[in-house]
This record gives C-alpha cells, structure tokens and sequence, in this order.
C-alpha cells in the first residue's frame, strides 16, 4: 500500500514538472516573436515616431522642390500687336531690349496696297527678363491682338546628352591609352579611325549640349507689327507727298534717258542687220517699182 502511495506522488511531481517546463517555453517563445516583429518594423522603418514621419516627408517635398528649380526649360513667345507709328514703336522697343539686355536677331518690313507697314521682329532675350519684355512689348503697342507662350521641358534630354557625352569621353581616353602602348602599324590605324569616329561623335554631343543651354538661357520672342490707318496717314503729309513727288519726278527723267541710251545701244549694235534689212526692203520696192511702170 505504501509502495502505491509514493508511486502515485511520483507521478504527480512529474506531471507538474513538465507543466511548468512547457509554459516558460511558451512565455520564452511569445517573447521571442515580439522582439522578431519589432525588429523586422524597425528595418522595414514602420516603427517612426510621428515626428519622423513629418520630417521624412518634409524632406520628400524639398526634394521635389528642388528636382523642380532645376528643370531646363525653353520658353518662346509669339505675340501681335497694332500702333499708331511703326517708327515711334521700333525706337521704344529698341530702349526696352536695352533695358532688359535682349538682342535683335531678326527683322522685315514691308508695305501693304494700303500704305501702312507690316514688321517681324525676332528677339533673343535672357530668361530671367522674358515676362519683363513681353510686358514693355504691350505696354508701347496700341493694342495687343494675340500672345501666345510656350516652353519645352528638355532636362531629360539634356542629362542623357551629357550621360552619351561621359561615356564617349571615356572611350576616348581609352582608345588614346591604346594608341600608346600600340605597336604595329595595322593596330595604329584600326585605333586611329576608331578614335576620329569617337571624338566626331564627341563634337556632335558638344554642340547638342551648347544649342540646348542657350535655348534655356536665353528665350524667344517673335512680335508681329501692324500699322494702323491713322499711322499710315502721317505718312502722307505734306512734307512726305513734296518728297515723293520729286523722287518720281527724278525716276521718270532717269526712265527717258534710260529709253534713249537702249535705242543708240539697239540701232548702233544691231546696224548690220538693220543696213540689210533696209536693202532688202528698198531692192524689193524698186523691182515692184518697175512692174507698175511696165504694166503702164
């Protein structure tokens, strides 16, 4: 009976040995996925603070910002306009290009049947001053009869430009390394053609690059000029009107003797044919001369 009792204590003492051994495994193993889990978010960075999430994306936007300051843009801008005096508009556009140290790259003038003048003026002007300009453009037009503006984002062209223009680069010194340490003539002149086609194309980049920095230093404006009846009819005063007139009068002397200097040239250089033109004409008057007289 004894032997029975301590059996059964045994037991007992066993059975709450490995209770108690399994539950500390558990307690050790939910500790060990809590460290896991905070670890794995603070390597994935999901465990900020809020105030790391505001700076982060503070940082984000300044990013942007700046991404955005340094595009290459290429403005150009069309605009038409009407005054009263084509020669009062050209001086007072002149002082405003000085002013915002623009330059004339182009200009026309011509006149329409009605006598009032028509321009095209094509300005280059750095791109800071381009609002500035197009402002004093309308400013010193009697009226502003369309604008159009348009700008041409080639930053992307620009940097894989200058990406084929490093790697040409590249090559090219390689190639020149190589045309160094070269001995036979076959390798001199296999490298020496290679090296002409590589730094051609290197040139080619170049100027591609050049073009595209002063199409975003400097923009386009293109302004189109009408003149207006009114302008058109200061043309005509007095003082012009006597001045045209004796321009025409000169013009018209300078016809006549134009006239006459052609006859002499004409019946001095073309006398032989005329001397036989004449023959003919008399020898065939006198033969039809006879045969009246023998008819009779």
């Amino acid at each position: 009976m004894v032997k029975k009792v301590l059996k059964l204590a045994l037991s007992l003492m066993l059975l709450l040995a490995v209770s108690a051994a399994c539950s500390q495994n558990e307690d050790n193993s939910a500790e060990t996925s809590e460290e896991a889990a905070s670890d794995s978010a603070e390597s994935n960075g999901l465990s900020e603070t809020p105030s790391q999430a505001d700076n982060n994306e503070e940082n984000g936007s300044a990013r942007i910002a700046q991404n955005s300051e340094e595009r290459m843009m290429v403005y150009e801008a069309n605009i038409d306009v009407e005054t009263n005096n084509y020669n009062q508009f050209h001086q007072h556009l002149q002082e405003k290009m000085n002013q915002q140290d623009a330059h004339m790259v182009e200009s026309n003038i011509s006149k329409n049947e009605q006598g009032r003048r028509q321009g095209h003026i094509r300005i280059r002007v750095p791109q800071p001053n381009f609002e500035s300009l197009l402002t004093g453009v309308e400013e010193i037009s009697s009226e502003v009869l369309s604008r159009n503006i348009s700008g041409r984002d080639v930053t992307e062209e620009y940097v894989d430009l200058e990406s084929r223009l490093q790697a040409k680069e590249k090559i090219e010194s390689r190639l020149l390394n190589f045309l160094d340490q070269a001995e036979a003539t076959e390798d001199l002149i296999k490298i020496s053609q290679d090296l002409e086609r590589v730094q051609s194309e290197i040139e080619v980049l170049k100027g591609k690059i050049n073009y595209l920095e002063n199409q975003s230093d400097f923009s386009t404006i293109t302004v189109s000029i009408q003149e207006t009846a009114a302008g058109a009819n200061l043309n005509n005063s007095p003082g012009n009107i006597w001045e045209e007139t004796k321009l025409a009068f000169i013009n018209s002397l300078h016809y006549v003797g134009q006239f006459f200097s052609w006859l002499v040239v004409f019946f001095l250089g073309y006398s032989p044919f005329l001397v036989l033109i004449a023959g003919v004409g008399l020898l065939f008057w006198l033969v039809r001369r006879n045969k009246k007289k023998s008819s009779s």
